[in-house]
């Protein structure tokens, strides 16, 4: 059997209902010549590393392989930080707010990806940018009124600045597409030292 499998850090309830809150009910935006999808309020969090569809016994093996590594590594604190988009080509594909790095963060993303190469996952090519998703971008006719728009979400987002939470656990997440976009269950957590490095 396999699954469609994640590893990421879940974010606090309070977190994801401040994210939730820069969805403007009042703005309709395919009226204005673009359609995105926001990002459901429970499903907020921050992607480590994408596996894709991975056999159940392959996975626990990875996980335990895993947790063995992550022994020692302390608890750690991330801020929210400045709002930014990637790009397919000239156009805005996925619009996301950004976080401040730790030091401890890429050791655990170094780790997470050492330690599933011998599972054949290489090493992924781009550099790891933590961020979390807030909405997808599916199709623009205006440039003009999505640029307002995300200068909306933007300022909105300015308040959130500086937002600091603890990482306490590292998440397996499986991931189910429906209809309605995907629901995403725990696996399996991994946790780290209480001792907390800023």
């Amino acid at each position: 059997m396999e699954v469609r499998a994640f590893l990421a850090i879940d974010l606090p309830k309070d977190l994801k209902k401040k994210l939730h809150s820069l969805n403007q009910g009042d703005v309709q935006p395919e009226a204005q010549g673009f359609k995105i999808k926001w990002v459901e309020e429970e499903n907020f969090h921050i992607t480590l590393r994408f596996l894709g569809e991975v056999k159940t016994k392959v996975l626990k093996k990875m996980y335990k392989d895993l947790e063995e590594k992550l022994k020692g590594f302390p608890s750690f604190k991330l801020s929210l930080r400045d709002v930014g988009f990637f790009k397919r080509g000239e156009v805005p594909k996925v619009v996301w707010i950004g976080l401040s790095e730790s030091q401890i963060l890429p050791e655990v993303v170094h780790t997470i990806n050492k330690t599933f190469k011998k599972y054949g996952f290489p090493f992924p090519k781009e550099d790891f940018h933590p961020h979390i998703t807030l909405f997808r971008v599916k199709h623009i006719s205006s440039i003009e009124n999505f640029e307002n728009y995300y200068e909306k979400i933007n300022n909105l987002a300015k308040d959130l600045y500086n937002f600091s939470f603890l990482v306490r656990e590292i998440v397996f997440f499986k991931s189910t597409l429906t209809s309605k976009g995907p629901k995403y269950e725990i696996l399996y957590k991994i946790p780290l030292e209480n001792k907390e490095v800023l």
